[in-house]
């Protein structure tokens, strides 16, 4: 329809329209072509006079014979358009129908109480979102929100879209883990703060906080076997290459090849010199030995 309810637009259907003189376009009955009826209490022929000379008292052309509830109003008569002004302003029974003051759907709220459909009841403040049915059954200017298939946080992900958690934007497939452990799957590979000190990046079963000296080499952690020919800190304790107890090493590098009880301590660094010591002195007690034997030859 077009123009239906205003002045234009002849909404009775008696070929005028209240441009065009009709008092009453919701009654085919009143327009200027009518002839007046006497008794009636209406303006029929829509001259501004009601049965022939019956005083109208707000020049509404009805007086209460005709309807008009509030003889005192001339906004107030059968027909009249309806205000949102808690009056009945067509005399009909009902108050603010079809305004926005009116609860047209008997949901409980008109739109001046926010119901943004007051056609349908199932569309109100109150009512829960369906998700899929293309409107904002709440009224908070979403529609379709809380479903899988929508963006709730404004992140750019839905949680078909794999959005962990669509209430917090700054969780979402390839959102920054962090620097700081905060408990939470920012990206949504199911790891908790992989790449920060307290997560457990090379899988050894220690993280930084726990002690691992190289979070990213399985074979480094804290209680691992050291390796005396990598030139790494294997076990966390300072000490590169086993300098921190002589059998830690293990036979080939130490001084006790049998790992006598309550030997000394030695490094892998020192075996060779301590080696090169006992040549030493071994090959000074035989060139001794040798010029003592001479010595008493010549003697």
């Amino acid at each position: 329809e077009i123009d239906e309810d205003t002045f234009c637009n002849d909404d009775d259907g008696d070929g005028l329209a209240e441009d065009e003189g009709d008092c009453d376009d919701s009654n085919p009955d009143v327009n200027p072509g009518q002839e007046e009826i006497d008794g009636n209490g209406i303006d029929d022929d829509c001259d501004g006079i009601v049965d022939g000379g019956i005083v109208d008292e707000d020049g509404d052309g009805y007086t209460e014979e005709g309807g008009d509830c509030d003889e005192t109003n001339g906004d107030v008569h059968p027909g009249a358009p309806e205000l949102p002004d808690g009056i009945d302003n067509d005399c009909d029974g009902e108050i603010d129908e079809g305004t926005t003051a009116g609860d047209d759907d008997g949901d409980g709220f008109s739109e001046d109480d926010g119901d943004c459909n007051d056609n349908d009841p199932d569309v109100n403040p109150d009512a829960d979102e369906e998700e899929g049915n293309g409107q904002d059954d709440d009224c908070d200017g979403d529609v379709d929100e809380g479903g899988d298939n929508t963006d709730d946080d404004g992140d750019g992900f839905s949680e078909e879209q794999g959005d962990c958690d669509d209430e917090d934007a700054d969780v979402y497939p390839g959102a920054p883990e962090g620097e700081e452990a905060d408990g939470i799957d920012n990206d949504c590979d199911g790891d908790v703060d992989e790449g920060t000190d307290q997560f457990d990046d090379d899988n050894d079963g220690f993280s930084e906080v726990e002690g691992d000296c190289d979070d990213e080499s399985g074979w480094v952690y804290p209680g691992a076997d050291e390796d005396c020919t990598d030139g790494v800190d294997n076990n966390c304790d300072g000490e590169i290459d086993g300098n921190s107890a002589f059998d830690e090493c293990g036979p080939a590098n130490d001084q006790d090849p049998v790992d006598t009880p309550g030997a000394p301590d030695c490094s892998c660094e020192d075996s060779s010199a301590s080696l090169t010591g006992r040549g030493s002195a071994a090959l000074g007690l035989l060139l001794f030995a040798a010029f003592g034997l001479r010595r008493r030859r010549i003697g």
